[in-house]
């Protein structure tokens, strides 16, 4: 074993007294990377805590009860550095006591008039949260912690970082108090939510400390042993990834060099959860949310990520996940257009049978007729394979009416539902307009689709709520196209002569209407 001659126990009382005096030797305009003499005497200032421990807390104590109030602002800072320097190497008990009585200066201090006296109090804190959080008290100083740290965020972009580091510190401490951790994370949030784009370096800087405690929660699937493990594990995976979410709306586009790191710890988290979590949810929405922001680029992570799409499509126990599947399966198709379609066909299956369940609540039917028009809009004339099945679908889901007796839920859901009706035609007519302008040889059983939606809509709202539409020339155009083309069939050109009377009732509904009243 390597002999140990304590050179550095030996030479303390000589070498820490000039650390602490370097400490004081700040440079204002030094940038965050910048490497000078003070921050050079931090660092050997906690090696050497770590390396005698317990011996130096009397020698930096007399200089941090010399400098806390100085009236140079550098002296103030070296101070609170010091403090937070010794936070790892002495025994805790030994620091418990001198803890307790220094957080509420420290709290205070981070309303010092220098910026860089609050940043140093934040770092500090930090510190302790990370090595001595069992000195913080959750009635007397906790309270005030997280306010003065959530103030800290939007104080100045310069302590930001120091705040954020800090919070997620004290979430990563507060194992035994969930309220702590869910209180330190929503502060998160509200900062990342509300940062202003001058700190969005910071936002950036944060993802990639979540995605960091977010990967090193994946192998702690293989070590839970309890119930309780099993829920504290989920909390924190739950709390990390809507921070994740957070940050990836408000980075947006920016979040696009981070996309390849997101995408496979939201895969490696799927696949080790366990049924009846509460995780996908969250991490559903988190994909959404970066297929939003990456729009086409996200076809490449598709083929990962289809098969737990269509797992939670398909779960009728689980009806929460089934929901949050539904929505995502829209941002999906929006954010990539055409490139969405070799899924299409598995996307239809699901939501058509959920459609059809007796297991999936009225609620959910809403969303997925809009989820029909977002599929439209997304594929365009592709979507010519679907119309006929998801026509008589909306025919039919048109037909539901209030009775007299009826409950005020039935009349919020009959609303809902003739608003998935029509935003499930908007992108059916808008497929077919690019279809028309796309496709000069469509084909004649397109063209008769098209006549039967065309109509069909105009025939369900006959009072012309939506005649300025069927003013739009390419309608009357298409409808033309299809009346006078001698090679269809007798029932193709029935249809178009049935949706131009059901046109012109829609628009001569609203002249009616217009002459009426003037």
């Amino acid at each position: 074993m390597r002999p140990h001659f304590n050179f550095s126990r030996i030479a303390a009382r000589e070498v820490v007294p000039v650390l602490l005096e370097l400490l004081a030797r700040q440079d204002e305009d030094a940038g965050d990377e910048d490497y000078n003499i003070s921050r050079a005497a931090y660092q050997c200032l906690q090696l050497y805590a770590q390396t005698v421990g317990g011996d130096l807390i009397q020698i930096v104590l007399g200089f941090v009860e010399q400098n806390l109030r100085h009236a140079d602002w550098h002296w103030r800072d070296a101070a609170v550095s010091a403090f937070g320097a010794i936070m790892e190497g002495p025994d805790e008990k030994m620091l418990d006591p001198l803890i307790k009585q220094a957080l509420p200066v420290l709290i205070g201090m981070m309303d010092d008039s220098v910026v860089q006296v609050k940043d140093s109090a934040a770092y500090a804190l930090g510190r302790i949260c990370e090595n001595v959080s069992e000195a913080i008290d959750p009635q007397g100083h906790l309270p005030q912690l997280i306010s003065a740290l959530f103030a800290g965020l939007s104080s100045n972009p310069k302590m930001a970082g120091s705040c954020c580091w800090a919070l997620m510190n004290l979430a990563d401490s507060a194992d035994a108090d969930n309220q702590l951790r869910m209180a330190a994370y929503e502060v998160l949030n509200s900062f990342v939510t509300n940062a202003a784009n001058d700190s969005l370096h910071i936002v950036a800087k944060l993802s990639d400390i979540i995605l960091h405690r977010l990967e090193n929660t994946v192998p702690m699937q293989r070590q839970i042993v309890s119930v309780e493990d099993r829920i504290t594990l989920e909390e924190i995976q739950t709390s990390l990834t809507s921070v994740l979410l957070s940050i990836i709306q408000r980075l947006e586009g920016e979040i696009k060099p981070q996309a390849d790191r997101i995408m496979h710890v939201v895969l490696q988290i799927l696949n080790t959860v366990g049924p009846k979590s509460s995780v996908p949810d969250t991490v559903f929405a988190a994909v959404g949310a970066l297929s939003n922001a990456l729009e086409v680029d996200f076809a490449k992570y598709m083929d990962s990520f289809a098969p737990f799409l269509y797992n939670a499509l398909g779960n009728q126990d689980e009806l929460g996940l089934c929901a949050m599947a539904i929505g995502l399966v829209s941002d999906i198709t929006r954010s990539l257009g055409e490139a969405s379609q070799p899924y299409c066909d598995t996307f239809m299956n699901y939501l058509l049978s959920n459609l059809r369940s007796t297991s999936v609540s009225n609620q959910f039917k809403p969303a997925i007729l809009q989820c029909f028009g977002d599929i439209a809009q997304a594929i365009g004339p592709h979507f010519e394979a679907y119309l006929n099945v998801v026509a008589l679908v909306l025919q039919q889901a048109a037909t539901v009416t209030m009775s007299d007796n009826g409950a005020y839920e039935m009349l919020d859901y009959i609303i809902s539902l003739r608003e998935g009706i029509m935003d499930a035609w908007s992108g059916i007519i808008l497929a077919l307009k690019q279809g028309k302008a796309q496709d000069p040889n469509r084909s004649e059983a397109l063209l008769r689709s098209a006549m039967g939606v065309i109509g069909d809509l105009a025939d369900t709202f006959p009072s012309g709520e939506y005649a300025d539409y069927y003013r739009a020339e390419w309608v009357t155009q298409l409808i033309k196209e299809t009346r006078s083309n001698r090679e269809f069939q007798g029932r193709t050109v029935d249809t178009a002569r049935w949706a131009r009377e059901q046109v012109k009732r829609q628009i001569v509904s609203v002249q009616g209407a217009q002459m009426s009243q003037g």
